[in-house]
């Protein structure tokens, strides 16, 4: 059964169709090598994360809300709480994972929802708040992993942006080193989902691109003087 359910694909789907210049950075089904070092319904294809993009519409906030009203849903994880269908007498409760899910909106389906491909409440949704209410992760924050309900940890505090002095090189795909590194610190600080590995392939190019293109700049994918300017300021 390790493969992604029909029902999570459908939501994917319909966030697409909702909010078509939606971003997708954090979206995602399967789970990846974090996720697979421990239990999480990403392992089985049961649960699906949806970007919290809220300039395009998809808020966090609008989908997290239509989600728990779902009978294919087990349990919502958004923005440091958590709604479970098992306790649902209990709301929305705090949740400290190591991963706040401030990026993205978790959601799990039951096993037997698996091909239930009914279409998800956000395809026809009205809207979102018009000030997200979202706290950005810190640079420590780990892109994946967090969505199971946890047993211990807290929130951690919000980062704060640093001027950086320009390094005088130009940094690309294929780059590598601690600049690189201080670039995705700073991109997944800023909102972005991506590892801060020192390592600038295709999913950093990918997150740079989208950096630029949401300041105005030429979406080259090349971290030079400007780029480097814009996201330490």
């Amino acid at each position: 059964m390790s493969n992604p359910a029909p029902a999570c694909r459908q939501a994917i789907l319909d966030a697409n169709k909702r909010w078509p210049s939606r971003k997708k950075a954090s979206d995602g089904i399967m789970g990846d090598a974090r996720h697979q070092a421990r239990k999480s319904d990403h392992n089985l294809g049961n649960a699906v994360d949806i970007t919290h993009d809220p300039s395009s519409g998809c808020d966090g906030n609008v989908i997290s809300a239509l989600a728990i009203k779902d009978s294919r849903v087990t349990y919502v994880i958004w923005n440091h709480k958590i709604y479970s269908r098992a306790r649902a007498a209990e709301g929305w409760r705090r949740y400290t994972g190591s991963n706040p899910h401030t990026k993205h909106c978790h959601i799990s389906i039951s096993t037997k929802s698996r091909n239930d491909t009914r279409a998800w409440a956000w395809v026809s949704a009205h809207g979102a708040p018009a000030t997200p209410v979202v706290t950005p992760p810190p640079p420590a924050e780990a892109s994946g992993g967090g969505d199971t309900p946890p047993t211990s940890g807290a929130p951690r505090p919000k980062p704060s942006p640093q001027s950086v002095p320009y390094p005088n090189v130009a940094l690309r795909q294929g780059t590598r080193g601690p600049n690189v590194k201080r670039v995705q610190t700073r991109l997944d600080a800023l909102g972005w989902d991506l590892p801060a590995d020192g390592i600038f392939g295709p999913i950093t190019d990918r997150n740079v691109k989208s950096f630029q293109r949401r300041k105005g700049l030429l979406d080259d994918g090349v971290v030079g003087p400007r780029t480097w300017s814009a996201l330490f300021a």
